[in-house]
């Protein structure tokens, strides 16, 4: 009796294991799946992917030249729901800054998301 009782145990065991597995497969399946769609619906990861653009004015308060950064203190940007700041950004490669100074009034252009934004253009303010 041992031997079957034995054998009995050993073959629940492994079909207990087994249908765990595929259990644990397809509910793993099903969450990367609804999960995926599900966060491609979420606002926060839809607006970290789309970048947007917007024009701001203000005055060069610091420059730092050799590491494509300069801080404006700006007006409010209503493209991106920003309140006036002194705000410090990077500046992408086709701007030059060779004809830039501190304390000089501009318009700029900021291209990005969430709060991760670079300057793309920058011209003198009437």
């Amino acid at each position: 009796m041992y031997f079957f009782d034995n054998h009995y145990l050993r073959a629940s065991v492994l079909a207990a294991a087994l249908l765990g597995t595929a259990v644990t497969l397809q509910m793993s399946e099903a969450l990367a799946q609804g999960g995926m769609s599900d966060m491609k619906k979420m606002p926060a990861m839809n607006d970290m992917k789309k970048a947007t653009t917007a024009n701001a004015t203000g005055t060069i308060t610091a420059l730092n030249a050799p590491n494509r950064k300069i801080t404006f203190d700006h007006g409010p940007i209503p493209a991106i729901n920003w309140p006036a700041m002194k705000m410090e950004f990077v500046v992408a490669p086709s701007v030059d800054l060779a004809k830039l100074k501190t304390g000089d009034k501009v318009n700029f252009t900021l291209s990005g998301s969430g709060d991760k934004y670079t300057v793309q253009s920058i011209s003198p303010a009437p």
